[in-house]
């Protein structure tokens, strides 16, 4: 049996180092962006456009699904553009299956009869789900010289009235772009530690990652929203598929590698809302995890043989499996737990893993410090940074099983619905009156029985074999054991609050600071609303205002 011991020994060894090894340098690909971001130059970049009788006509696309509550702000933002009316060609693409569509109806009935160049597509079948809703929606408009760019925005973004001179600006000044993307800021950061958490991990993300690949020319991933596409960069491309949950990441790396650049536009920001629970956070990173490790797995082969320098394969690469680290982890952890029950380690293992640990933190810890540096709000003390950046990482690895999941349901090819991130302002199908949501279905009354229990469990089991078997080992296990303990708090917490629906308006298109009905979750002893977690909105321009059918509003 000692040859058995030896052989299980040598295998799970070997296992951790390889482990440690890749989880290092996914570490290090972030610590070389955060260093490139001090180091490498800023890319020059021209901004012109013609006069405005010569500007480009602009297909704006606004994809929804089950968040018609949410399309009068939109389209409070993008009626706003500093563009001329018969230069816009809008699209409300609204799969909604909840009723809702009828809002975007409403809206949409009322800005064409004031004028405006509007139009509403409603699939009854979701085929390619949001990718297959911009692809039906290229379909129904002009040829691609008549509406030579698209922009795109989600139903929860607000983009200023200069966003569309601001970036095709760009695209007009260099033919080569296939597209630019805006940066997205924060409307809900101070809503609560959850949502600042996010804010570090996002600013980690758009202030550092993003700037540091434009300024190397590497490509700059689209995120689905708050950018401007050439349509012959999306032809090109391909066009929209919805064969991955990341269909933005999958067409900006597919339009490289048909030749297309991208530019990233830091100084454009755009406000949106940030998930305020813990379940809609966690549905939001199981999709981008799993999306990003699908395009791995599907563009990987095809950006290897490619023309492109060895060293922007390998980078592309460390991005697309960025995600595949709660895997390796997650496999590091189990392969580790006979070492800490008393399986004796060999001479490599022991510097191998505390090298793979101080990396491993210095590394995404540094991202998101940097990131918070670099953001444009007043810099408060270090302190708060410091405690945000904190919870942001041990959020993160409280993800460890729902992205672990997602990673390896991507490598073996299992295929999941695009599963929306809950918006904190929908409200549709409200009820007259107001009412409680109850939790009446099954899966439902399941779901929330169960919510955080597998986070929850985990930890605590974790917690428990380390005490029993090795209390020294405790500190290095001490994230995985708060990070998921911590979320599965979080998610228990949140399917312990009823959510309260206000009152549906009845009005279309009112002044924008009454323009919808948020859902307000009831604290459990104080039954008040918060308000909304959006910022001040604009005006509706003078053209777009008046009328019977849309001066009447019942506030919320």
């Amino acid at each position: 049996m000692d040859w058995l011991v030896l052989l299980l020994s040598a295998l799970l060894e070997a296992v951790l180092i390889a482990g440690l090894a890749a989880l290092a340098l996914l570490s290090l690909h972030l610590a070389l962006l955060t260093a490139l971001r001090v180091l490498w130059p800023a890319r020059p970049r021209r901004c012109a456009l013609p006069t405005d009788a010569d500007l480009p006509t602009v297909l704006v696309q606004l994809p929804l699904y089950n968040e018609g509550a949410l399309v009068e702000r939109l389209l409070v933002h993008v009626t706003a553009f500093d563009w001329p009316r018969e230069r816009l060609l809008i699209q409300v693409l609204d799969d909604s299956t909840d009723g809702s569509d009828a809002l975007s109806r409403r809206a949409v009935e009322a800005l064409r009869q004031r004028g405006w160049p509007i139009s509403l597509l409603h699939r009854t079948e979701r085929d390619g789900f949001k990718a297959g809703a911009l692809a039906a929606g290229l379909r129904h408009a002009d040829a691609p010289l008549v509406a030579p760019l698209v922009a795109i925005f989600d139903a929860d973004f607000m983009p200023a009235p200069d966003f569309l001179r601001r970036t095709v600006g760009v695209l007009w000044a260099d033919p080569s772009l296939g597209h630019v993307q805006a940066r997205w800021a924060h409307a809900n950061e101070q809503h609560s530690p959850l949502t600042r958490a996010q804010a570090r991990l996002l600013d980690g993300h758009f202030r550092i990652e993003q700037e540091v690949r434009h300024r190397l020319g590497l490509p700059v991933p689209f995120n689905g929203t708050c950018g401007v596409w050439r349509r012959t960069a999306i032809d090109a491309a391909g066009g929209w598929s919805g064969d991955t949950l990341t269909e933005d990441l999958d067409l900006s790396l597919r339009a490289r590698l048909a030749g297309w650049g991208s530019a990233y536009l830091i100084d454009v920001a755009v406000p949106g809302e940030l998930p305020e629970t813990a379940r809609a956070w966690r549905t939001q990173q199981f999709r981008w995890n799993k999306g990003f490790v699908e395009c791995l797995v599907k563009l990987a082969p095809r950006l290897w043989r490619s023309p492109l320098p060895a060293w922007q394969k390998l980078l592309i690469t460390l991005q697309l499996g960025q995600p595949l680290s709660f895997l390796v982890g997650g496999v590091c952890l189990l392969a580790g737990l006979p070492f800490i029950a008393g399986l004796a380690p060999g001479p490599l293992l022991l510097p191998v893993a505390l090298a793979a640990t101080g990396i491993g933190i210095l590394g995404p810890f540094g991202l998101l410090i940097a990131g918070g540096r670099a953001a444009e709000r007043p810099r408060g003390p270090w302190r708060a940074l410091l405690r945000d950046a904190v919870l942001a990482f041990l959020l993160s690895t409280g993800l460890l099983l729902s992205n672990a999941r997602a990673s390896l349901e991507a490598l073996l090819g299992v295929r999941s619905p695009f599963v929306r991130t809950p918006k904190a302002t929908t409200a549709s199908a409200q009820p007259a009156g107001g009412a409680l949501v109850r939790r009446g279905s099954l899966r439902r009354l399941v779901r929330s029985a169960t919510a955080g229990l597998a986070e929850l469990a985990a930890g605590g089991a974790l917690l428990v074999f380390v005490l029993v078997e090795r209390p020294l080992a405790l500190p290095a296990l001490a994230l995985a054991i708060g990070g998921l303990g911590v979320l599965g708090a979080l998610l228990r917490r949140d399917d312990a609050a009823p959510t309260w629906r206000a009152p549906a308006a009845p009005s279309v298109l009112g002044p924008p600071e009454h323009a919808l009905s948020a859902p307000v979750v009831l604290p459990r002893a104080v039954s008040s609303e918060r308000p909304a977690p959006h910022s001040a909105e604009p005006h509706w321009p003078a053209e777009a205002q008046g009328g019977p059918e849309m001066s009447h509003h019942a506030a919320a």
